[in-house]
C-alpha cells in the first residue's frame, strides 16, 4: 500500500480529500502549492519522506506522539512562512472544532458576531426547557449577589408559569387532555417557544464550533478585547483549548487596544412602532438599469426602455425554489432597521455571514414584544410583571452596572441596522418564512419581503423553503 493510501481518498485522480493529518500539517500541504510546481500529492509524498522535515513517522505510525510530531514540522514552516512573513490566509485551510459549554445568551451572541466565517449549532430554548439555576453569574458583592440571585430565579417562576399558561390554552383550544403524558410532553415542546420570552440573557447555552485558524483568531483578539469579563473568560479559554489542535496559527491573538477603545452601541430610545423598517436602497429606476447591465456586461444598454431593461432583467429569474439566487442579484443593497426581541434577534444574527450588522447594546428602553401565543393564553400580564422585576433590579444594581445587562430579558427589543444584498433577502425569505420558523422571525421575513418588492417590484423573491 502506497505511504500516501491513509491520508488521500485516491493517488490517481485530479479530485482527492485529505484526511487523517493535523490541521497544521494540511495547512502546510496547501501552502506549498504558491511556491512549488508539484501537487499537493506530491508534496505530502516529500513530508512524508522527510525531505522538507521529518514526519516520516507520522506516515509510518499512528496515535498522539506520532500526530505531535507532525504537527511539529508543520509549525516550523508556520515559523518561517506564516509567522515571519505575514502569510495569515495559510491559517484558513487549518480547521478547528471546538465545543462550548455553560456560557451565557450574552456571551454565545458576542462569540457568533466575531467573525463571520466561523459556523455554529446552538442549544436552542425553542425545543429544550432550561434548568433552575442554569444561568451565568458575574462577580458581585453579596448584596449585589443576592439582588441578581432573586431576580433570575423569579424569573424561572415567570418562565413556568407561562409555560403552563399556554400549554393549558392549547389544550383547550385543541380539545385535548393535559393528564395524558404524551399530549402532555407535545404541548410542553410547543410552549417553549414563546415561555422562553421571559428568560433573562443570563441563561447558560452551549454551542459547537467550527472555523479556519484565521476567523478563530480574529475572534479570540476581540472577545479578549472585550469591557465584559465573561467574554474575555470566553476568548482566553477557546485559545487555550485551540491551540491544541493548531499551536502556530493562533500567534498574536492577544487583547487589541483599537478594539478596546470602540464605543458601545446605543440603545433603542422608544418602542418601535414597526419591526422591520427599510430605510434605504436604489430607486427603482436606477436598480432596474443596474440588474440589467450586470445581466449584460459590456453591451450598451443606454437607450434601452424601461420594458426592454424589465426583460432583461426577468430573464434570469424565476430560478428552482433551492437554487442559488443570480449573481446579478448582489448589486442591489438594502439598509433595513429591525427593532426585534433578543429572541429574534439569537435568529437573525446567524445570518452574519452574508449580512452586515450594526446593533445597540442589550437594554430596557425599547420596551418588550409579547407573543401573540402568550396574549392568548392570557399570559401577557406575567411577562410584564418579569419585565418590570428587571428594570427595578437593574435600578437597584445600577443601570450601568455590568450585570444589568444579563437581566435583559428574551422579550426586550434590540435595535439592528442591517445591510444586505438581494440575493441575501431571497435566502433570508426563503429559510425564515417557512412555516416552521420562529413565528417572530417569519413575521421579520415577511415583512421584509413585502417591503423590497415594494420599491423593487421586478425583483423575483423564492417562496419559503418548504412552501408552495
Amino acid at each position: 500500500m502506497s505511504s500516501l493510501e491513509r491520508f488521500v481518498s485516491n493517488t490517481d485522480r485530479d479530485v482527492y480529500a485529505i484526511f487523517n493529518l493535523p490541521e497544521e500539517v494540511i495547512a502546510v500541504i496547501f501552502a506549498y502549492v504558491s511556491r512549488s510546481p508539484r501537487s499537493f500529492r506530491e508534496n505530502l509524498e516529500r513530508l512524508l519522506a522527510g525531505d522538507e522535515g521529518d514526519i516520516g513517522a507520522f506516515g509510518a505510525g499512528s496515535g498522539m506522539v506520532a500526530a505531535t510530531q507532525a504537527a511539529a514540522t508543520a509549525s516550523a514552516f508556520h515559523e518561517r512562512w506564516v509567522v515571519n512573513y505575514g502569510h495569515a490566509s495559510v491559517a484558513e485551510h487549518a480547521t478547528v472544532h471546538l465545543g462550548v459549554e455553560r456560557v451565557s445568551r450574552l456571551a454565545s451572541a458576542a462569540l457568533e458576531l466575531a467573525n463571520p466565517f466561523l459556523s455554529f449549532t446552538e442549544y436552542s430554548q425553542r425545543y429544550q426547557g432550561p434548568q433552575r439555576g442554569a444561568y451565568y453569574r458575574p462577580g458581585l458583592k453579596p448584596a449585589e449577589g443576592e439582588i441578581y440571585d432573586r431576580t433570575v430565579d423569579s424569573l424561572y417562576d415567570s418562565y413556568l408559569a407561562i409555560r403552563e399558561a399556554i400549554m393549558r390554552h392549547l389544550a383547550v383550544e385543541g380539545g385535548l387532555d393535559l393528564a395524558d403524558e404524551k399530549t402532555a410532553r407535545r404541548l410542553e415542546r410547543l410552549a417553549f417557544e414563546d415561555a422562553r420570552y421571559a428568560l433573562p440573557l443570563a441563561t447558560w447555552s452551549s454551542l459547537g464550533v467550527t472555523g479556519n485558524a484565521r476567523a478563530l483568531r480574529d475572534a479570540i483578539v476581540l472577545l479578549r478585547s472585550s469591557p465584559h469579563a465573561e467574554e474575555v473568560t470566553l476568548g482566553e479559554a477557546l485559545l487555550e483549548e485551540a491551540k491544541v489542535v493548531v499551536p502556530t496559527l493562533l500567534r498574536h491573538a492577544d487583547p487589541a487596544e483599537s478594539v478596546q477603545r470602540r464605543p458601545l452601541g446605543g440603545q433603542p430610545r422608544h418602542e418601535a412602532t414597526t419591526p422591520v423598517r427599510l430605510i434605504g436602497t436604489v430607486p427603482n429606476g436606477a436598480a432596474l438599469r443596474r440588474l440589467a447591465q450586470a445581466v449584460r456586461p459590456g453591451e450598451d444598454l443606454t437607450h434601452r426602455t424601461d420594458r426592454e431593461l424589465l426583460d432583461i432583467a426577468q430573464s434570469i429569474t424565476p430560478y428552482g425554489p433551492y437554487d442559488t439566487p443570480p449573481a446579478a442579484y448582489h448589486l442591489l443593497r438594502y439598509d433595513v432597521q429591525f427593532d426585534v426581541s433578543e429572541a429574534a434577534w439569537h435568529q437573525l444574527l446567524r445570518h452574519n455571514r452574508r449580512i452586515d450588522f450594526t446593533w445597540s447594546e442589550p437594554g430596557f428602553s425599547g420596551g418588550i414584544v409579547v407573543p401573540p401565543l402568550v396574549r392568548a393564553a392570557g399570559a401577557e400580564g406575567i411577562l410584564m410583571e418579569a419585565a418590570e422585576r428587571v428594570v427595578a433590579a437593574s435600578r437597584a444594581l445600577g443601570l450601568d452596572h455590568p450585570a444589568s445587562r444579563y437581566l435583559v430579558l428574551n422579550a426586550h427589543r434590540r435595535s439592528i441596522l442591517a445591510s444586505l444584498d438581494l440575493a441575501e433577502v431571497c435566502h433570508f425569505v426563503r429559510q425564515r418564512a417557512k412555516p416552521d420558523a420562529q413565528w417572530e422571525i417569519r413575521q421579520a421575513a415577511g415583512l421584509l419581503h413585502g417591503l423590497v418588492q415594494g420599491v423593487h417590484p421586478f425583483a423575483w423573491l423564492p417562496e419559503p423553503e418548504g412552501g408552495n
